[in-house]
């Protein structure tokens, strides 16, 4: 009897090992056809969405414009700036407006800023300038190295009083409180913020 017994509970022991190992197989396999099909799903809808976009843009591409003759010191390093700016070659003022008046000509065919600070940015520049008019001395520069230079953030990059939504719509009204690290230690040189500029949602794309 007992020999019986123990033959029938070992049988069942195998029967559900089998089915066990069945299950788990199954499951792999499920899972395995699931992220496959999310894959190919994803593809296809990047290019469906990617012909759409074409045939509703098609035609309807504007070129960037070059750089007029006025803004064309924006094509000069942030180093080489803050050195003009130094030696009086060239205003932060002048800087800081050249900086936004190229934004509003390209922004409206790359929509790439989402938030600006202009006339704060102007106030800073002229402070700027009456600073260096005034006198300050090479130790004062030293510690400021991009004294007067402009400069956008990504939004992502909080910039005190800006927009910070991290593209995510729940948080289109969100303002930063303070600044992030790298952009104070940015305002600590002496730069100046003028605009936010668009990210992808979370930066995961």
């Amino acid at each position: 009897m007992s020999t019986k017994k123990v033959s029938s509970e070992s049988k069942k022991d195998k029967t559900q090992r089998r089915k066990s190992k069945t299950n788990r197989i199954c499951k792999g396999v499920i899972i395995n056809i699931l992220k496959t099909f999310f894959t190919f799903f994803r593809l296809c809808m990047d290019y469906f969405v990617d012909f759409v976009l074409t045939l509703y843009w098609d035609g309807k591409q504007n070129a960037i414009p070059d750089l007029d003759k006025k803004h064309a010191i924006l094509m000069e390093s942030a180093v080489t700036l803050a050195e003009k700016i130094r030696k009086r070659e060239l205003k932060s003022e002048d800087l800081v407006t050249a900086c936004i008046e190229r934004i509003k000509l390209v922004n409206p065919i790359l929509n790439a800023v989402t938030d600006e600070r202009y006339e704060d940015a102007l106030k800073e520049a002229r402070d700027v300038d009456k600073m260096i008019e005034n006198g300050l001395s090479e130790e004062e520069f030293a510690k400021k190295p991009f004294l007067g230079v402009p400069f956008t953030a990504k939004e992502s990059h909080a910039v005190k009083g800006m927009l910070h939504t991290l593209g995510i719509i729940a948080r289109r009204d969100i303002r930063a409180d303070e600044d992030a690290e790298c952009v104070r230690l940015l305002r600590d040189a002496g730069a100046i913020p003028v605009a936010v500029t668009n990210v992808p949602e979370i930066n995961k794309w």
